[in-house]
């Protein structure tokens, strides 16, 4: 399962981002759609109905491959990495607009008050996130959004009986890996480094946390004919309730 030493030494010493992450287009083509539309209809499903006049906190923006977009719609954007180098050339690319940086090693966000966040937004970063890391990302989430705020996260989605069975197949080494890769994604190469996740887990975290799922989803648009099926993702959208019990 990635770590963040895992996800810190490949974002930040092995990725070339020879496109600000727009190179990542194997989920458009999975699903047959041209890239820039597959992009473009993500980011009118799932950012334009949250960010609008928005204060957005941005979890692993990556070279701001998303941030763009936020920028577009958002009155603040608060952008979250474990890599100096991803936040150094965020530094560059909006030098100019309403951003803040924040380094960071965990899942922690202190240095955000409570209920400062109206929108949160997260893509191709939870999908390689421990489970703990997720469940601790989720109690902040509940902390810093302000009642009525949303989220949105991309994360990784893979059947709760075949996580009950890894434990097994990891004792086969490469078979075993090869065989759950099968069971878990229906994919014998490249797994995409998922983490062993579902979405009735994170469903179930963030009910923990204090929020409330809307959807969970693999598929958007009139036909649904844009998804993030590729490596078996699903997208989550939550929400902090208006009023809680005392």
């Amino acid at each position: 399962m990635p770590s963040v030493e895992w996800n810190r030494r490949v974002w930040s010493e092995e990725h070339d981002w020879r496109a600000a992450g727009d190179e990542w287009s194997g989920s458009a083509a999975h699903c047959g759609q041209p890239y820039e539309e597959w992009k473009r209809e993500l980011e009118r499903e799932f950012i334009a109905p949250h960010a609008e006049a928005a204060r957005v906190l941005e979890i692993a923006p990556g070279h701001g491959r998303w941030t763009e977009h936020l920028l577009e719609h958002a009155k603040s954007v608060a952008l979250v990495e474990i890599n100096a180098s991803c936040l150094d050339r965020c530094r560059e690319r909006f030098a100019d607009s309403n951003v803040s940086y924040h380094l960071t090693d965990s899942c922690s966000l202190a240095f955000l008050p409570n209920e400062s966040i109206d929108f949160v937004w997260s893509f191709d970063s939870f999908v390689h996130m421990d489970s703990d890391v997720i469940q601790g990302y989720l109690r902040e989430f509940a902390r810093v959004l302000a009642p009525g705020g949303t989220g949105v996260i991309h994360h990784a989605d893979k059947p709760d009986w075949s996580l009950t069975i890894e434990p097994l197949t990891r004792r086969a080494g490469r078979p075993g890996r090869v065989l759950q890769r099968l069971v878990s994604q229906r994919r014998l190469r490249d797994g995409g480094n998922r983490s062993n996740v579902s979405a009735t887990m994170v469903a179930r975290w963030a009910q923990l946390a204090g929020l409330r799922v809307s959807r969970q989803v693999d598929a958007w648009g009139d036909e649904g004919q844009y998804t993030v099926r590729k490596y078996h993702d699903r997208i989550t959208e939550f929400g902090k309730p208006l009023a809680t019990n005392a």
